[in-house]
């Protein structure tokens, strides 16, 4: 579950961050940000939602999200996992913390005791039970663009409704998958305001996920049952907490040449993995 979360943590800012293309937020003469509004904000009903066919509000909403993360300088929070089965929402198996650091184009995110470093030149992933690091070129160099791919989605899946409700500053946008698929449903919280991720929600199928002798299943009494909710609770939000220092690769080794990498002096007992013939 613990790898899953990671992989949940990556798609939310695949789809959350733009490497190129993302509007500039603006900013007053003190250097404050504020929030730009979009073309396509909701407006003034304090609550209000939409069919599942007004893809064009769907879009403008995940925009939003692109271009306040996108926009962000110095940037970090904190992430808190946590895993129920569908019908005991409260009674959470599992849970896992975690931190992410981000400024524009750089990321850095811990969760458990996985780590994973973006930078212009490399992504790092730090493995620190199986000391190993995997080295590849930055991915965000290689990604399409997420907003066209939510529009495919919403066009050419049948079946899916999606609706976004707004409450006291909340914008909500809730998916609901046809049967058939690894998700049930999405839902995705965003503060208003500030435009970043308060809340998300998968409830999914956990057959797949797990391992076969997790699941509770005739003559099995595993924990998980095949229906699952995982949440991401994002809080503490702050900026300027860090430096460049911290998505410095020399931290974690030293190129010696084409295709010649050695872990730093903190990781010296660690295997490195080149996962690009490019290094």
């Amino acid at each position: 579950m613990k790898k899953f979360c990671v992989l949940l943590m990556t798609g939310v800012f695949l789809l959350a961050v733009r490497w190129a293309g993302a509007a500039p937020v603006a900013e007053d003469l003190s250097g404050a940000q504020k929030p730009v509004e979009s073309a396509g904000k909701l407006s003034a009903p304090e609550r209000s939602s939409f069919s599942g066919d007004t893809t064009s509000a769907i879009k403008q909403f995940m925009q939003r999200v692109q271009q306040a993360y996108r926009s962000a300088s110095y940037l970090s929070f904190h992430v808190h996992y946590r895993y129920a089965n569908q019908n005991q929402p409260d009674n959470y198996i599992d849970t896992m913390s975690g931190e992410v650091a981000m400024d524009r184009n750089r990321m850095r995110y811990l969760i458990g005791d996985i780590e994973t470093v973006t930078n212009d030149k490399y992504t790092i992933q730090v493995i620190k039970d199986q000391k190993l690091i995997y080295l590849s070129v930055p991915h965000s160099v290689q990604l399409p663009d997420p907003v066209a791919m939510l529009d495919t989605v919403l066009t050419r899946l049948d079946g899916i409704r999606t609706q976004i409700t707004r409450n006291k500053g909340i914008a909500t946008l809730q998916m609901n998958f046809p049967p058939g698929h690894t998700y049930k449903n999405i839902t995705m919280s965003v503060n208003e305001a500030t435009g970043y991720f308060q809340k998300i929600v998968y409830e999914l199928y956990t057959e797949g996920l797990v391992e076969k002798d997790q699941l509770m299943q005739p003559g099995n009494h595993g924990t998980y049952q095949t229906e699952g909710r995982i949440e991401i609770v994002f809080s503490d939000y702050r900026q300027g907490q860090f430096t460049d220092k911290l998505f410095n690769e020399e931290r974690y080794f030293t190129r010696l040449g084409q295709g010649k990498y050695e872990p730093s002096e903190k990781y010296r007992d660690y295997q490195l993995f080149l996962a690009s013939p490019k290094l």
